[in-house]
């Protein structure tokens, strides 16, 4: 068990300390039950008692059960209460941790086993804390309570059951070593299974169109067919534990018996405790034999557990911010100074010595291959990294800065933009919550998509599915950049929004586009270098590192990293492509 759980969430404290308070009234109930019986029998068997002379042992033996019952029922619900306390706290804790660190985290090749943790994992937690949990309190606690019982009554069975009980613990410990070792590969595998799955389904049009499809379903079923022999393997182990559990059990239990009735034949018992002893010692090996039945169902959730806890606590720190705000409205001047970023477990800085300034109202170009730190640099803007260097906002250092406010200062408009299962209307609500139809209707005609809403059966009021699947690629972004005119904030990201789009439609988009920066600060991370053609300075990085620093026209005359990707873009001098977006051309 991940000690983490109980140090950081208090519903699973409140719930050690109620199963540990009922566990125990049930072991006093319990052996209060089997002396009770004892005696009844006892009277009625030996004593030829009649209900007259047992009428007091009966109804305290009635009422022993029942609140055995009630203690039995109030302790599981108060399990699942507080499991499902700890699933809700664990799961918003987890996906803020995500979203707070680490922004990028969802959408990272690991999105399918995170997305596969934060649901099926923290169900598994829950199965954990509701049945093997309980069970672990009531084993830690029963069976002493029952043991003090045979002490008392007979010392010599409660010496014999001392000497039998290592031989359940020595054997759980053995055989859930092999299941723990089986119960991470199960994991590990099912994790990896729903990644690839979830990656897969993302990407089914693009494989068919490719003619892939067939051997990504060879994949997924490879990888379903080594799910379901380490799911056989654990199965396998599970049933052996139980064997060897109940057969331990079995024979420490008659182990016991024997050494009672040749006791009782010679008189070196009586009855009524004996009678007792072979109530009560059953009831101190059950609590073991259910812990190993349920501990298989703890694995998963205890290897869940100490998942998120790792990832939550493997994210870097965020910065924590300050309090100052600046005067409103913006748009503001950036400028970043000595610039350092680096990732854990990485010798090469993401970003090393980076040194920008843009003017208040300018739009900056960050261009560069693959992996030379576009995203990076945008993500310390926003807070979400730790930096060395100095990030100055209108000459305030972003360190001093209310992070909350600054980051509602800022409009996002990437590739894959999302959209939430409902309308466009509601989509548009979820941004401006007060916003008027006025101001909708405005929004979607800057943006370019008040006609395309208009030939939609209901309008607005359409539904557009989870993630916007009724809609294509370039009425997607349209309706971005409506909820970025909507939102009217001073700063403005793109990330690269007019990528796999038709001539046609990207034409129709950047319009719109040069239509939201106006008055703004802009960034944009370009791919296709005709998206920063009417940029006021661009940042050419590589490696990290700030190749080249200029205006469109000024570095498509230099030779370097710029040239290099221009050409590229435009091969064998064929650059029609290109004049119509850069007059510089």
């Amino acid at each position: 068990m991940d000690s983490r759980l109980w140090r950081k969430v208090s519903a699973a404290k409140r719930l050690t300390v109620g199963l540990g308070l009922a566990s125990t009234l049930n072991g006093m109930f319990l052996v209060g039950q089997a002396w009770t019986l004892a005696r009844l029998v006892s009277a009625v068997y030996l004593h030829h008692a009649f209900w007259a002379g047992v009428a007091s042992d009966a109804w305290a033996l009635l009422a022993l059960i029942v609140a055995r019952a009630a203690i039995l029922g109030a302790s599981e619900k108060w399990a699942l209460d507080h499991a499902a306390a700890v699933e809700s706290h664990l799961r918003r804790e987890f996906l803020q941790a995500l979203t707070r660190h680490h922004p990028g985290a969802l959408n990272s090749p690991e999105s399918g086993e995170l997305l596969h943790l934060a649901v099926q994992g923290i169900e598994d937690l829950e199965v954990f804390l509701a049945r093997y949990f309980p069970q672990v309190i009531v084993t830690a606690t029963v069976p002493a309570i029952v043991w003090l019982g045979l002490m008392v009554r007979d010392w010599v069975s409660g010496l014999l059951v001392l000497l039998t009980l290592p031989l359940i613990p020595v054997f759980m410990v053995l055989i859930g070593q092999q299941a723990d070792k089986a119960s991470k590969r199960q994991v590990a595998v099912l994790n990896r299974m729903s990644g690839h799955f979830l990656e897969v389904i993302h990407g089914l049009d693009t494989l068919k169109l490719f003619g892939q499809s067939r051997r990504e379903a060879t994949a997924v079923r490879r990888q379903s067919e080594e799910f379901r022999r380490t799911t056989m393997k654990t199965l396998r182990i599970a049933f052996l534990s139980g064997l060897v559990l109940e057969l331990i059990a079995s024979l420490s239990m008659a182990f016991v018996a024997v050494a009672i009735g040749l006791r009782l034949i010679h008189g070196l018992i009586s009855f009524q405790s004996a009678f007792m002893v072979l109530v009560l010692v059953p009831e101190f090996y059950l609590p073991w034999r259910q812990l190993g039945a349920k501990f298989h169902d703890g694995l998963k959730g205890a290897q869940a557990a100490s998942m998120l806890f790792d990832l939550m606590e493997g994210q870097p720190a965020p910065a924590s911010g300050g309090q100052a705000r600046l005067p409103a409205p913006g748009p503001w001047p950036l400028a970043w100074r000595d610039l350092t970023v680096r990732y854990a477990g990485r010798e090469r800085p993401a970003l090393s010595r980076v040194t920008l300034a843009l003017g208040a109202g300018q739009h900056l170009a960050i261009v560069g291959p693959s992996g030379s730190g576009k995203s990076t640099l945008l993500q310390t803007l926003l807070g979400d990294l730790p930096y060395d260097g100095d990030i100055l906002i209108g000459g305030v250092n972003l360190k001093d800065l209310d992070l909350t406010w600054w980051r509602s200062q800022m409009a996002w408009v990437t590739q894959r933009p999302y959209f939430f299962a409902g309308t466009i209307r509601e989509n548009l609500q979820r941004v401006a919550p007060d916003a008027s139809p006025d101001a909708m209707e405005w929004a979607l005609r800057e943006a370019g998509a008040w006609e395309l809403v208009q030939r939609f059966p209901r309008g607005w009021d359409t539904p557009i599915g989870q993630e916007g699947y009724a809609l294509s690629g370039g009425q997607r972004q349209r309706l971005a950049l409506a909820r970025a005119f909507l939102m009217n904030r001073p700063v403005v990201i793109f990330d690269e929004p007019s990528q796999n789009l038709d001539l046609a439609t990207e034409s129709a988009l950047m319009e719109a586009m040069a239509r939201l920066r106006q008055g703004r600060t802009t960034l944009t991370i370009a791919h296709r270098l005709a998206t920063v053609a009417h940029a006021d300075l661009v940042v050419v990085l590589d490696h990290g590192e700030v190749a080249q620093v200029g205006t469109p026209a000024d570095l498509r005359r230099q030779p370097g990293l710029y040239r290099t990707l221009l050409d590229a873009y435009a091969p064998r001098g064929d650059e029609d492509a290109l004049l119509q977006a850069d007059p510089s051309v």
